[in-house]
């Protein structure tokens, strides 16, 4: 299948800017396109240190969400979490810990840990990183999705 690759940020709609109060005819209508990456490492019950995700999230953009998507299950006695971060330094400061020990295989929705980073990521691309913290898991595989908008500098 091909493939387009655009400079974004991306609008859709009919009508750039307002210039009157007539809906359909004069009054904005476009908003910006929702863009996705997935993460292609795979976190595992094994990971206990940061790991690139290989999610590069262009400068002033807004995170939407951060899903994890369990694609086998972790298995533990005690909680296993996993977390997000713009550095491997701090792999929780994006995205908090979230357990998914005792989840079934399909989306997780990630808390922020950072309102700041969600609203704006700054002036400068930002890496994300992942981190699983397993007290004695032994199996368990997951993914991270994030969704954003390019250039939507709401700071």
């Amino acid at each position: 299948m091909a493939q387009t690759t655009f400079s974004g940020p991306i609008l859709a709609g009919t009508i750039k800017n307002t210039t009157g109060t007539t809906l359909g005819t004069d009054v904005k209508n476009t908003g910006q396109v929702v863009m996705t990456q997935s993460s292609n490492v795979v976190l595992t019950h094994a990971t206990t240190t940061a790991t690139a995700l290989g999610i590069i999230i262009p400068a002033n953009s807004q995170i939407l969400s951060i899903d994890i998507v369990v694609e086998s299950l972790f298995t533990a006695s005690n909680t296993t979490t996993i977390a997000v971060g713009n550095s491997s330094a701090d792999a929780t400061d994006v995205a908090a810990a979230t357990d998914v020990s005792a989840t079934a295989v399909g989306p997780i929705s990630m808390l922020q840990a950072a309102v700041d980073t969600f609203k704006n990521t700054g002036t400068s691309d930002v890496e994300l990183f992942g981190i699983t913290v397993a007290n004695s898991a032994t199996a368990g595989e997951a993914r991270i999705v994030v969704r954003y908008t390019q250039n939507n500098n709401l700071s």
